[in-house]
């Protein structure tokens, strides 16, 4: 087992690309992350960053809506590279989410009134044979009709007496021991009549506002109703399968980066910046690898760094071959 000396690596650069650098630089680096407050000079104004909650915020909208979706997700994966804003993702999330809840809104609602379209058709269903054009029952002046449910031994007491009655009645519809029926009387007979059928508990049901043509046309426009409803809920719940599809891969994708950057949140409480809203970082690097970060640091853009020996440096412990699948179960750091 051989001890592999460590570099102290101080780097710096604009807060505004630090989230980047850390994602897509610096932890795909064999490094440690020292805290740089501690490393700096003390009289410098360094402050720490302030924790993000936005991150936790989004993170719990892109869950709940995976969920929604019934999409597998892994709740702890390794970094991602870095490609969108914490915004930019929670707009998007939002935009997703806000679609397929107003497709589910739609189709509930549409759900709602085929069931109520279908309970329509089951009530008239029972003068659907009858050829009226109910407007013009409602339309007349001096003309009141009843509609309803009767025993039907109830109604033969009535049919007793109805030559003595100031009504006309039809006996619409008989299912087991009820009959339905429809009377007629005048304005002048409308309460003495009503009080009559009550008395044989005679249950009116009142027809539907809407009805005003005959029962069998009403019908057949409910059943087109019902028709056009369920074709508009197959076609917004394909536009839901095509949301799950895309979110299959997009939704994954925000939800990785925003791990990526909860992540990076945890970390940056080791992490400083100045008034000039500049970062300064502080890792342990193995000497091995010193050189290849410096090629990626020497590149970028506004990055800055410096390489320094230090009195007391973690050390890295390499193990030799036979010794190597056991790395796992131990520390591969610690201090000297």
């Amino acid at each position: 087992m051989a001890i592999e000396k460590m570099k102290l690596l101080g780097i710096t650069g604009p807060s505004k690309d630090l989230d980047k650098f850390l994602a897509n630089v610096l932890f795909k680096s064999d490094v440690q992350i020292e805290d740089a407050k501690k490393v700096y000079n003390k009289g410098w104004k360094l402050e720490y960053y302030e924790y993000d909650y936005r991150i936790k915020e989004a993170l719990k909208k892109a869950q709940n809506l995976l969920d929604k979706l019934n999409i597998q997700y892994k709740e702890n994966s390794e970094m991602v590279v870095l490609e969108n804003q914490i915004p930019t993702i929670t707009e998007r999330i939002d935009k997703l989410n806000l679609e397929y809840e107003e497709h589910i809104k739609q189709i509930d609602e549409n759900t709602k009134q085929i069931e109520q379209a279908r309970i329509k058709i089951e009530d008239i269903s029972k003068i659907e044979e009858i050829n009226i054009n109910v407007k013009k029952l409602y339309d007349l002046q001096y003309i009141k009709f009843r509609y309803g449910s009767i025993p039907k031994k109830n109604l033969e007491e009535i049919k007793k007496e109805i030559d003595n009655l100031n009504t006309i009645m039809f006996e619409i519809k008989q299912i087991g021991d009820i009959s339905w029926i429809m009377y007629f009387t005048t304005n002048q007979f409308v309460s003495s009549i009503d009080g009559i059928f009550n008395i044989q508990k005679f249950e009116r049901e009142l027809l539907p506002n809407d009805l005003l043509q005959t029962p069998k046309e009403y019908i057949l426009n409910l059943k087109e109703q019902i028709r056009q409803k369920e074709y508009e809920n197959s076609i917004l719940e394909q536009k839901n399968e095509k949301i799950k599809k895309a979110a299959m891969t997009t939704l994954i994708s925000y939800y990785r980066e925003l791990q990526t950057y909860d992540k990076i949140n945890n970390i940056k409480k080791y992490i400083v910046h100045d008034q000039n809203d500049t970062f300064y970082v502080v890792a342990w690097i193995p000497e091995s690898n010193l050189k290849a970060m410096e090629r990626t640091l020497k590149v970028l853009d506004d990055i800055d760094y410096v390489v320094k020996n230090a009195d007391n440096p973690p050390t890295k412990l390499r193990n030799n071959k036979c010794i190597r699948p056991f790395e796992t179960l131990v520390k591969m750091y610690r201090s000297t």
